[in-house]
């Protein structure tokens, strides 16, 4: 299963749009998870107090500048010819800082002083609400 959320084919001579990634589908894919993942992994390297915070941060943006790179590879189809799909792209590359908010208090964004329970309802809606989004429909 590749990166890239199958978009709903057009046929040439039909005005409806068929087929495409169902919810789930969709919403699993919007999801910045290897990216989460290097952020986690990156964050657990052992470093003195006092750096502490500024590590996070440049790991935080070294990771949020990598998301749209990744979501851009990764969502080509060079087989058939496809460029990155960008609405997925740009979905990503929102859903990486709320998905890093959610991660509580050891985290880049702690220092806002966001409660926990606020970034878990902001994670909650926009994973739900970024489900609904489909691709446009692809000429077929």
């Amino acid at each position: 299963m590749g990166r890239r959320v199958a978009a709903p084919v057009q046929k040439l001579a039909d005005t409806k749009a068929e087929g495409g990634e169902d919810y789930l589908g969709r919403l699993i894919k919007y999801i910045p998870a290897e990216i989460v993942g290097l952020y986690l992994a990156a964050k657990g390297i052992p470093v003195p107090a006092e750096k502490r915070s500024l590590m996070l941060w440049i790991i935080f943006w070294a990771c949020w500048i990598l998301t749209p790179i990744d979501f851009a590879v990764t969502t080509k189809d060079k087989d058939a010819g496809k460029g990155p799909l960008w609405r997925q792209v740009i979905l990503g590359t929102i859903a990486f800082p709320v998905w890093i908010l959610a991660l509580g208090k050891e985290g880049a964004l702690s220092s806002f002083g966001i409660e926990e329970w606020i970034a878990s309802l902001v994670l909650l809606f926009v994973t739900f609400v970024f489900g609904f989004v489909k691709p446009p429909p692809e000429k077929g």
